[in-house]
């Protein structure tokens, strides 16, 4: 295993690459999440995989920046991909990752070889006027939490709003990737969770989630994997059997 430091825009990305066979592996995080969170995958993987792990900016042991939209996350997946010479990774993306996983092999198919959707990448927009609102205010009473998580590298180093903004904008380019899925060339495979999610109910989520069956409506290449009986922050330390088993599917699609 080898650590580096990837430049991007105004800062640097914490990376983590372990060596292994074909296809490589590139894990994309949740929104205020870690390389830690991939552990129990990475440990039932076994080394059978190259992998590539890194904090987003200002997560973990990423620097700060001026920049955590979603077009910059994109790009750092570029930054990344260049920086480690992985060649057509798998990407793996949880929640925000997820987001960011269609989004990039949308704008660069040649560089992709297969997609792992775990609870996340539901083409649907779930945030009107009052509940963007309502964000704000939930962050803005949760920021000390964040701070202590963050002092010990397990959250955003970010104000409340630009972390109730990273949510916003995730839920509107979730309502953006009907196209990108209409047009995805790779296998994407879905682990779809159960249950609700900090600031989400449970019926809110059972909507999001059904729009894992309009991805696979307009793409044939899109299917779900498995449904597993976890909430949105569970998913990967409960189920990491079930995130294996769809990238051991996608790899065998892609290969």
């Amino acid at each position: 295993m080898s650590q580096l430091k990837v430049p991007s825009a105004d800062t640097q990305l914490h990376t983590i690459e372990s060596p292994g066979g074909r296809p490589a592996l590139l894990f994309l995080n949740g929104a205020f999440a870690t390389t830690r969170d991939w552990d129990r995958v990475l440990g039932l993987l076994g080394g059978k995989y190259q992998t590539v792990r890194f904090d987003a900016r200002a997560r973990g042991k990423s620097g700060r920046s001026a920049d955590y939209s979603a077009a910059g996350a994109v790009d750092d997946i570029e930054r990344v991909i260049e920086a480690t010479g992985l060649d057509r990774p798998v990407l793996v993306g949880w929640s925000l990752g997820a987001t960011l996983a269609v989004r990039y092999a949308a704008r660069h198919p040649e560089q992709v070889a297969g997609l792992v959707l775990v609870d996340g990448a539901y083409p649907v927009s779930m945030l009107g006027p009052a509940a963007r609102e309502q964000a704000y205010a939930q962050f803005r009473r949760l920021g000390w939490i964040m701070r202590v998580l963050a002092a010990f590298g397990r959250s955003a180093r970010m104000s409340p709003d630009q972390a109730a903004e990273v949510v916003i904008e995730t839920d509107a380019v979730n309502g953006e990737l009907g196209p990108d899925f209409a047009g995805l060339r790779v296998p994407a495979a879905y682990v779809v969770g159960t249950g609700p999610h900090p600031g989400a109910g449970t019926d809110e989520m059972a909507t999001m989630r059904a729009g894992a069956a309009e991805a696979e409506a307009a793409n044939p290449r899109v299917s779900v994997a498995a449904t597993v009986p976890c909430n949105h922050v569970q998913i990967l330390a409960r189920a990491p059997e079930a995130v294996v088993a769809a990238i051991e599917a996608v790899s065998q699609r892609a290969g």
